[in-house]
C-alpha cells in the first residue's frame, strides 16, 4: 500500500494579532492575494479582517474559487508540500516525478540493489496471481545472477519489471499533482490507470483536506481537466500523436532530429561570445531563439531518467501500445545493456526472460486482468518512443542536457542520445553545433570526483588542477 508522508507545508506563520495563532496556507495565501489590491502587511491585512467580524476560513475559500475560475493559478502554485512517498512501484515513481514544476529525488536502482521485498503484486490478477509470481521470480532470478557474474546494477535492472518498490521525495505545489487529485471524478478508464495512482491521490487528499482544506476545495470545483500543465504520462489508452511520428519514421533505433529552428538574428559573433566568455545575461536572451525537436526511442530505465530533465517538454506515446508492438518483434524492441549484449548467452537468456514477460502480459490480458494491473510485469527494458523540444538552455549550458547527458559519468543510453543530438545537428546547424559540449567545456574543469580525457579537448588539465577546484 503506497504511503505518503507530509513532512512540511506552507506558506504559514504565526502573526501578532489578536485571535489568531497560526496562519495556515488557505489564510495566508488569501490575504497575499488581498495585497494585490492594497499593499498592506499581511498583519494589517489580518488585523482588518479579524475586527470586520468575518469568517477568516470562508471568506479565504471564496476568494480562492473566484481566482482559480478566473484563471489564477499563482494561488495553488503557492501552496507548498514537501512529501515522501513509499512503497509505491516504478510505475506510480514514473508519473510523480513527470511534471516539470516540482523537485525529486528518488530511490536509485544504480545503487541500490533490488531483492524479492521490493516486488509489487498488483490488484486484480486472479487466476494469473501465480504466473505473475512466477515471472517475477525468475527476472530477479536473472538480475542476481547478472550482478554475480560482474554486470553493474544499472545495466542488471533492465531485465526488472516495473512493478518493483521504490521511494521518493518531492517538492511540489499542490497545484503539481492536481491532475491526480481529478482523476477520480474525471472518468478516465481505471482499466488503464494503475490502482497505485488512486490510492496515491487519496492520501494526498486527506492530507491536503487537514491542512489546505479551502484551497483543495476551490481548485477541485473548478473541474475542466485542461486547466493543468501538460506532463509525459506513459499509462493511457493509446497517443495517436506519438505513434504516428514513430511510424512515419519507420521506428528508429537510434535518436533522429525532426526539427531545429535557430532564429539567427543573434548572429553566430554574439553567440560565440557569449558561450566562450560566459556572459550569462546574453546567452539568457539566446535561449528562446533555439529549438530542436526529436524522436527518440529508449527503454523505459532511460526514460524514467530522461522525465527529470523537467525543463524538457516531453511527450511520451502509451506503454500498451508499446507493449502490443513488441508482442510482435521482441527483438527490435528490446533494449540490451552493451555489457549483456556481448556476452551471448547472457544476452540469449535476457532475450528470452524479456519475452515471457510480455507473453504473460498477453495472457493476462486475454484471462481478463486490466492493462492497469498486467502492466507490472513489464520489464524495465521494454522500448518506447517519445518526443522532446530541447530550447537553449538544454542545447549549450553546462547544466542542461547536452552539457550534464555528455559527460562520461552518465547513464549510457542518455549519454547516446545527447551525442547523436550532438552529431545530427553538426550537419544541419554547424554554428550552432560548434558552440556545444560537455559540461567541462563551459566549466573550465572537472566537476567529478575523478577527471577524465574528455576535458582535454577543450583546456590543460592534469591531477593538480582538479585537486585544486575540488
Amino acid at each position: 500500500m503506497v504511503e505518503v508522508r507530509l513532512y512540511t507545508h506552507g506558506p504559514k506563520a504565526s502573526i501578532p494579532v489578536d485571535g489568531l495563532e497560526e496562519l495556515g496556507p488557505d489564510v495566508f495565501i488569501a490575504l497575499e492575494g488581498l495585497g494585490t489590491f492594497r499593499g498592506v502587511s499581511l498583519e494589517e491585512r489580518a488585523r482588518e479582517l479579524v475586527k470586520s467580524g468575518k469568517d477568516l476560513l470562508k471568506h479565504s475559500l471564496k476568494i480562492h474559487k473566484e481566482s482559480t475560475r478566473r484563471g489564477h493559478a499563482s494561488i495553488t502554485t503557492s501552496a507548498m508540500l514537501q512529501m515522501e512517498v513509499r512503497d509505491c512501484s516504478r510505475v506510480l515513481s514514473m508519473l510523480l516525478v513527470a511534471p516539470p514544476f516540482g523537485s525529486y529525488l528518488q530511490e536509485s536502482q544504480r545503487r541500490s540493489e533490488v531483492s524479492e521485498e521490493y516486488v509489487v503484486t498488483p490488484p486484480n490478477l486472479g487466476l494469473n496471481s501465480r504466473g505473475y509470481g512466477e515471472a517475477v521470480s525468475k527476472m530477479l532470478g536473472f538480475y542476481r545472477r547478472l550482478v554475480k557474474e560482474g554486470v553493474e546494477l544499472e545495466d542488471a535492472r533492465y531485465i526488472l519489471p516495473i512493478g518493483v518498490k521504490t521511494s521518493l521525495f518531492a517538492s511540489v505545489s499542490l497545484e503539481t499533482y492536481v491532475y491526480f487529485l481529478q482523476l477520480p471524478e474525471s472518468g478516465e478508464a481505471k482499466e488503464y490507470t494503475p490502482t497505485e495512482v488512486f490510492e496515491f491521490a487519496e492520501r494526498l487528499r486527506e492530507l491536503l483536506e487537514h491542512v489546505a482544506p479551502a484551497l483543495l476545495e476551490a481548485r477541485l470545483s473548478f473541474r475542466n481537466r485542461l486547466a493543468t500543465y501538460p506532463f509525459p504520462n506513459p499509462f493511457k489508452k493509446n497517443d495517436p500523436l506519438v505513434s504516428k511520428v514513430a511510424k512515419r519514421f519507420n521506428y528508429p533505433h537510434e535518436t533522429v532530429v525532426l526539427d531545429s529552428l535557430i532564429i539567427e538574428e543573434p548572429g553566430e559573433e554574439e553567440m560565440l561570445k557569449a558561450v566562450y566568455e560566459g556572459e550569462k545575461e546574453t546567452l539568457d536572451s539566446l535561449n528562446p531563439f533555439i529549438n530542436v525537436i526529436t524522436l527518440e526511442p529508449m527503454s523505459l530505465v532511460a526514460y524514467h531518467q530522461a522525465i527529470r530533465h523537467r525543463t524538457v517538454p516531453t511527450a511520451v506515446e502509451s506503454i500498451y501500445d508499446a507493449v502490443q508492438r513488441a508482442l510482435k518483434n521482441p527483438e527490435e524492441n528490446t533494449v540490451i545493456p552493451p555489457r549483456v549484449k556481448n556476452r551471448e548467452e547472457l544476452a540469449d537468456e535476457f532475450q528470452h526472460i524479456f519475452t515471457e514477460a510480455l507473453e504473460l502480459y498477453r495472457k493476462m490480458i486475454d484471462n481478463g486482468t486490466p492493462p492497469s494491473s498486467a502492466c507490472y510485469i513489464i520489464p524495465q527494458a521494454l522500448k518506447v518512443y517519445v518526443i522532446r523540444n530541447y530550447n537553449g538552455y538544454n542545447i549549450l549550458y553546462p547544466q542542461g542536457f547536452i552539457g550534464t547527458r555528455t559527460c562520461s559519468y552518465t547513464q549510457w543510453e542518455e549519454r547516446g542520445i545527447a551525442y547523436k543530438i550532438w552529431r545530427d545537428l553538426e550537419k544541419i546547424r554547424p554554428k550552432l553545433a560548434s558552440l556545444m559540449g560537455e559540461k567541462c567545456r563551459y566549466l573550465g574543469f572537472c566537476p567529478e570526483r575523478s577527471w577524465c580525457p574528455i576535458i582535454l579537448k577543450y583546456h590543460k588539465y592534469d591531477d593538480e588542477i582538479h585537486r585544486l577546484h575540488k
